[in-house]
């Protein structure tokens, strides 16, 4: 599905992007095109009109100018006086007669028959028009004297200017070929690094499915045992059963709080920002673990600065929450006869609350993945009271209130899990 997405997205932005390139590689050769005729036509008139002004002012004609003239310019002339023709020039072997060339000047209304009306010029251009099976541009002049009057029909062949077009609209093709190709294989390379967070996030869910699958057999199996052997046991034994029962429905109701919570539709919302003491959270906090922490052959000892610390103004009950998950995780880790540190300071970015175990602790490979959904430390431990998933909760609950969480490593060794806000003052 992933490499359907990815040739989807390679496909559109091609499309979108091709058609970019396509547009500007269109509208750059129009417009080189439109320079390269205009320059064309301008070099074609200035030369006519040259020829005219010195025609005009010599009061002759120079078979050597005008010889140089077609074949420098590749043009061809016919020059009339008093409508007398006095030169023809056929340098392009063009099967052009001169009845043509009067013909399209005469439908252009241009009368090639009558003198000029005045002492001025008169001119008729004419940029394209076909004429023995090719395409020409034709410049008229009619030139008035004292005693005569002077016609000069100039046309020149488009033939080449057609043929270096064709060539430089082919080179402007394939330059949009490559440029498409190149766009294509760049977007190949950022649709995968697009859909990369979404690979990744596809695997996480699977990995977080099989993972929840996984742990609710377990409660499941234990359930159906009891059910089907409960009708024939003894009251006591029927009660032993029972309790095991409940104990493995309290760990699903756990598991599934936890589950809700990661989902985001869990019943434990963001709590609105209020204003505490953190020293008073975490003595709190100590009063109310420290009867489980000793059951549980553990010591917990506080450590609060001499310093009164600054009020903070945050979501309490995710903060507690959070601290919750790190102190369960503590007794999970830390050895028995062990001594759980509670801390509370001010830190770079605010107050700090830190949970220090002297456990196993965790390597600097794995502290990138502790947040992680059923991730464990010890995979092979086979206490499954615990689900892997304290601390992705705790991440997930950090992420609501807006809190920083980390964890380093406790002095002496062990895991130091650590809450992070910014500070009232």
């Amino acid at each position: 599905m992933l490499a359907k997405l990815r040739r989807h997205l390679t496909g559109l932005a091609t499309a979108l992007t091709g058609s970019v390139v396509v547009a500007v590689t269109f509208f750059s050769f129009l417009t080189c095109a439109n320079l390269y005729i205009t320059r064309g036509q301008t070099a074609f008139e200035s030369d006519v009109t040259a020829f005219v002004a010195q025609w005009e002012l010599n009061q002759s004609l120079d078979l050597v100018q005008i010889q140089d003239l077609a074949q420098r310019s590749e043009i061809d002339l016919y020059l009339e006086e008093n409508g007398t023709p006095l030169f023809l020039s056929n340098l392009s072997q063009q099967t052009v007669s001169v009845e043509e060339l009067q013909e399209v000047l005469m439908n252009a209304g241009f009368d090639i028959t009558a003198a000029p009306l005045s002492s001025y010029s008169e001119d008729c251009l004419i940029q394209k028009v076909q004429l023995g099976g090719k395409d020409v541009r034709i410049l008229a002049i009619k030139q008035a004297h004292s005693e005569s009057w002077h016609l000069l029909i100039a046309w020149q062949s488009l033939e080449e200017e057609r043929q270096i077009l064709g060539w430089v609209a082919i080179g402007f093709i394939l330059l949009t070929l490559i440029g498409i190709i190149l766009v294509a294989s760049l977007c190949w390379v950022v649709a995968g690094r697009a859909i990369r967070p979404v690979e990744y996030a596809m695997q996480q869910q699977k990995e977080f499915v099989r993972a929840a699958g996984h742990e609710l057999r377990t409660p499941l199996g234990v359930l159906r045992a009891g059910l089907s052997i409960l009708p024939n046991e003894d009251a006591k034994k029927a009660t032993r059963h029972i309790a095991l029962m409940s104990e493995e429905t309290v760990r699903m109701g756990k598991l599934i709080d936890q589950l809700l919570i990661l989902s985001g539709g869990g019943i434990v919302h963001s709590s609105q920002p209020e204003k505490f003491e953190p020293d008073t959270l975490l003595l709190s906090l100590a009063e109310e673990w420290e009867p489980i922490i000793y059951k549980a052959k553990r010591h917990l000892k506080v450590n609060l600065p001499e310093n009164n610390l600054p009020t903070v103004t945050a979501s309490r009950e995710e903060i507690r929450q959070i601290l919750i998950v790190y102190i369960d995780n503590a007794l999970q880790y830390a050895p028995v006869d062990s001594c759980i540190v509670f801390e509370c300071c001010e830190a770079k970015h605010g107050i700090r609350w830190t949970i220090r175990d002297y456990g196993p602790g965790i390597s600097n490979f794995n502290k990138s993945k502790v947040f992680q959904r059923f991730w464990r430390a010890d995979s092979s431990r086979t206490d499954h009271s615990h689900f892997g998933l304290g601390l992705s909760v705790a991440a997930e609950l950090a992420t609501r209130c807006g809190a920083r969480i980390g964890v380093s490593d406790t002095p002496g060794g062990g895991a130091s899990f650590w809450v992070e806000v910014q500070s009232s003052r």
